[in-house]
């Protein structure tokens, strides 16, 4: 598979614009965009906006898959389980049931932000295999229901996205569901210079918003986001 850095010249070039072009489209400097072209594991806040004047799918561009192939990647993870004629309650153990909640949290005194899982909306079944491929246990796995369009095209209104409990130590350009000043929400997340924490969203009309020093006391990493399905 290319790398994001190969997928932006590659784009770039097929939309016939100079780095130079690409950069004050979106507001760049060229050398830090010429940088992202470079580094293959850089992210940027700018790369919705970047999709945008290329003309590319901005998750296709983050991933180099469509959201068409994560759905198709999880049904043929489904189609190619094994299939063993067993009793229903055997039939039932061969599948592993994770709960769609509500995300709930409580505030304490100072820095104490509690979260709660205990809303079941409904449960939902996966195969064994589901699990290894995203290398997460089940009993770190959390499904939320999405809502608002901040995360249009990646995530949509009524989308089903999976969380790792386990997994929040931040990386770069990576989702993650977040606690900020009051809100959970689900977030992309840009590294910044003095340890400052860029959550973006990749759809445009919203602004991103910063955590540093003097408001991070607000802010806690839910988990990270591994899966979605429309």
């Amino acid at each position: 598979m290319s790398t994001q850095s190969e997928r932006l010249k590659e784009s770039r070039l097929k939309a016939g614009l100079s780095q130079k072009q690409v950069a004050e489209a979106v507001g760049m400097k060229q050398p830090s965009y010429a940088y992202l072209e470079k580094s293959a594991k850089h992210g940027s806040s700018h790369l919705a906006e970047i999709a945008k004047v290329l003309n590319v799918d901005p998750y296709w561009l983050r991933t180099g898959e469509s959201t068409e192939d994560t759905d198709k990647s999880l049904s043929q993870i489904i189609e190619n389980s094994p299939k063993i004629t067993v009793s229903s309650e055997e039939e039932k153990d061969e599948r592993i049931w994770i709960d769609l909640v509500n995300i709930r949290f409580a505030c304490g005194d100072g820095e104490s932000i509690e979260f709660h899982f205990d809303e079941v909306l409904e449960k939902r079944d996966f195969p064994p295999q589901f699990f290894k491929k995203h290398g997460v246990k089940p009993e770190n796995v959390k499904l939320a229901l999405a809502s608002g369009d901040s995360q249009e095209p990646y995530v949509c209104t009524g989308d089903v996205f999976a969380i790792d409990l386990a997994d929040t130590e931040i990386r770069d350009n990576e989702f993650y569901a977040v606690y900020f000043e009051g809100e959970a929400m689900l977030k992309q997340i840009f590294k910044e210079e003095g340890g400052k924490l860029t959550l973006h969203s990749l759809n445009p009309k919203y602004r991103d918003k910063i955590v540093s020093a003097d408001n991070g006391a607000s802010f806690r990493v839910i988990g990270r986001q591994f899966y979605r399905a429309g």
